[in-house]
């Protein structure tokens, strides 16, 4: 993977972000029982370049990205058919006036040759008019690319999202520690720490849905603009 901006700021990040739980874990339990293989094992060379620590952060910057996506994307935007770009392109949605929406319907038959059902016909059946809106805005990324701002919010978009995934992924371990600390290898100072971690991130993840939203609307909203400024 290419440790380019996006991807240091939309995945890494959060990655570094959800890793305090697992540090817990490993550092008052796992290194005190099992310290010297532990050891051991994170000097290991996968390849001559990369170690097991680094496979391990890959791994979670993955885990991330899927809880985050089968939790809040998929759940939230119903794969794609309620994202922002659908529903700012719908024309009984009030964001844009009538007639810019119309514009932006003309412009998109121009450019992709695909018509956006009228306004009877979505009143009539709203998913087929989704669907259409979602095939259009495909093609509308591709156009628009990374833009002026796109890039940039589409940066902070993926940051949020995968932020709320590894929220709940760290509130997961959090809960472990919590029982381990507590009842079987009782460590006070361990089982502070993970109850301080356990309600931030718990906190952190009843607003994921919030965040992600506020983040979508953001982006959808600049992608527009920068499609409507777009010339052939």
């Amino acid at each position: 993977m290419k440790l380019d901006s996006y991807n240091l700021i939309a995945r890494a990040f959060p990655a570094v972000l959800s890793i305090p739980p697992f540090f817990i874990l490993y550092y008052f339990l796992l290194r005190p029982l099992i310290g010297n293989f532990i050891g051991e094992l994170l000097t290991i060379k996968i390849t001559s370049d990369i170690t097991l620590p680094i496979v391990l952060f890959f791994l979670l910057m993955q885990l991330n990205r899927i809880v985050s996506k089968e939790i809040f994307e998929k759940r939230i935007f119903k794969d794609g058919l309620y994202f922002p770009t659908t529903n700012f392109l719908l024309h009984l949605n009030s964001y844009y006036t009538p007639r810019y929406t119309k514009k932006i319907h003309a412009k998109i038959k121009s450019d992709f040759g695909i018509d956006i059902p009228s306004k009877i016909a979505e009143i009539q059946d709203s998913e087929y008019t989704r669907r259409s809106i979602v095939e259009a805005v495909s093609h509308i990324r591709i156009k628009v690319g990374k833009g002026f701002l796109l890039g940039q919010h589409n940066s902070e978009y993926g940051f949020v999202r995968n932020f709320s995934g590894g929220n709940i992924i760290a509130t997961v371990v959090s809960l472990l520690n919590i029982i381990i600390f507590l009842w079987i290898y009782p460590v006070n100072l361990a089982l502070l720490m993970s109850c301080i971690t356990f309600s931030s991130y718990l906190i952190l993840s009843l607003f994921g849905k919030k965040m992600i939203i506020s983040m979508g609307n953001n982006y959808a909203k600049v992608l527009i603009q920068e499609y409507m400024s777009t010339t052939e």
